[in-house]
């Protein structure tokens, strides 16, 4: 309780900052409305061009913490959201703000102007473009430390900051935090080129068979669909285009490429820790369970918990906070 008290003091104060010009004030030139396209939702389906990345999107907040003249620029941190929208990453984009990172973090569904109500690969390949030129965007800032880019993805955005990992340039992002990663929807890079950590909450059993985890998905590869943006990875074969078997898991996947890139790849483990620890209070549940507390129902049962105790927050964030070279 006395963690969370302290957090809470910490993004109370980071929007008292915000307030004294921490939220960056863009220059009209900086905004690219260009990037906005129209794609259409058909079934689970998003067809058409994606948006790409503007920064003065209403959907985007770009913060940077106040330092005394003379100080080091902050590192920055890009924050990648779920299958929720941006709300997923907002509460742990709050904690690595206080915590003296600048942050930048957006929502690629509003971006696109589609609900997220569609299938894992359409939201991933939504996120994917934003992200990736989100970080091409900050690497024309002069106000953070380009050297120190660091990506954090929750859920779908976990599985699209892991491809990330493939494309960008290890000159300037340091690491990818990746919570929650699924192997459902444009698969994951066999090539990794900056440091990856892998979080998974021990009672994170969200879209799993009963009885199992998280890391254990492993679902037939007609779930996955090949994107050309993404990098070279295991929708290759193993997508709509070549759908039968099924899918890696994500810790058969990991040990694959640690043969190759053993030093840039760890996996661990969080007690107290469902779906996203920062979601909310820890709730074990199924999706039955779930749907009929919104009023709808699942035809399939599965797993549903989320969040997580503020022991199992502050284990989290601790870890995260370390792999960025960050000290609270």
């Amino acid at each position: 309780m006395k963690f969370l008290k302290a957090l809470l003091f910490g993004i109370s104060l980071s929007g008292s900052f915000s307030v004294l010009a921490q939220f960056v004030q863009l220059d009209a030139k900086q905004c690219k409305p260009d990037a906005i396209k129209r794609p259409m939702v058909v079934g689970m389906a998003v067809q058409g061009e994606l948006s790409g990345f503007d920064p003065c999107h209403s959907s985007v907040s770009f913060k940077i913490p106040p330092t005394s003249e003379g100080a080091k620029k902050p590192p920055l941190l890009i924050a990648v959201h779920g299958g929720g929208g941006r709300a997923d990453a907002e509460a742990i984009t709050n904690a690595f703000f206080a915590s003296g990172m600048a942050t930048l973090i957006f929502d690629a569904y509003k971006h696109n102007g589609v609900p997220p109500r569609t299938g894992n690969a359409y939201r991933q390949m939504m996120l994917y473009k934003v992200a990736l030129q989100a970080y091409q965007w900050v690497l024309t800032r002069e106000d953070v430390d380009v050297q120190r880019i660091y990506f954090y993805g929750i859920s779908n955005g976990a599985s699209v900051v892991i491809n990330l990992a493939s494309v960008v340039d290890p000159k300037h992002v340091q690491g990818v935090f990746s919570e929650a990663p699924t192997p459902v929807g444009i698969g994951y890079p066999w090539e990794i080129q900056v440091p990856v950590l892998i979080a998974f909450g021990k009672e994170d059993d969200l879209a799993a068979r009963l009885g199992q985890r998280r890391w254990m998905i492993s679902d037939p590869c007609r779930f996955n669909v090949k994107s050309t943006d993404v990098p070279s990875g295991t929708a290759d074969q193993c997508s709509q285009s070549t759908p039968s078997g099924t899918m890696m898991t994500t810790l058969q996947w990991a040990e694959k490429v640690k043969l190759k890139n053993s030093a840039l790849l760890e996996v661990q483990y969080f007690d107290e820790v469902a779906h996203g620890a920062f979601i909310g209070p820890l709730k074990v549940q199924t999706a039955q369970q779930f749907a009929a507390s919104r009023g709808f129902q699942m035809p399939a049962d599965m797993g549903w918990s989320e969040g997580g105790t503020p022991v199992g927050q502050k284990a989290l964030l601790n870890a995260a906070l370390k792999f960025f070279g960050v000290s609270r």
